[in-house]
């Protein structure tokens, strides 16, 4: 969220953008701290931001869709988790939908997604086929295109 300061925030982000430096409150997402540092211990893993150039293609019809295969990674061991279907367009096999967090303090999605984590990453050689059994062995180009409430017990 940008100015003006809203009551609950964790940090502030001040960049500088098309000549204007701007501010924008942070609210960290309940569970955040813990699922980075559980994450951070596994032997592979990639951090992906919007930022990261070269990433985000923004055609006409393909606003913001995420590249995978411009971070120099296997795509057999990257996995994209993000609220918005379209970001992992591109590689819909290694995408995780996540439900939209917007300051519910009781959002408990990361500590689900943690379970997957650790369930899966050291049992899968390829991560694809640990975001498949995650979906029930469902097709995974229509589950990461169509998740549904079942999608994040």
């Amino acid at each position: 969220m940008t100015d003006p300061r809203p009551p609950n925030y964790d940090f502030v982000v001040t960049p500088f953008l098309n000549g204007v430096t701007t501010n924008f409150y942070v609210l960290k997402r309940p569970g955040v701290d813990e699922f980075l540092e559980a994450i951070s211990k596994k032997p592979e893993r990639a951090d992906i931001s919007p930022a990261v150039p070269g990433l985000c293609n923004q055609p006409e019809k393909r606003k913001f869709t995420k590249d995978l295969s411009k971070i120099g990674r296997e795509l057999g061991k990257v996995v994209i988790v993000d609220d918005n279907p379209r970001s992992y367009a591109l590689q819909p096999e290694n995408g995780i939908p996540i439900k939209k967090f917007v300051d519910d303090f009781e959002d408990r999605e990361l500590g689900k997604l943690l379970g997957f984590f650790e369930r899966n990453c050291d049992g899968f050689e390829d991560m694809r086929d640990a975001v498949k059994e995650y979906f029930g062995g469902a097709p995974t180009k229509e589950a990461a295109w169509v998740p549904t409430p079942a999608t994040f017990d």
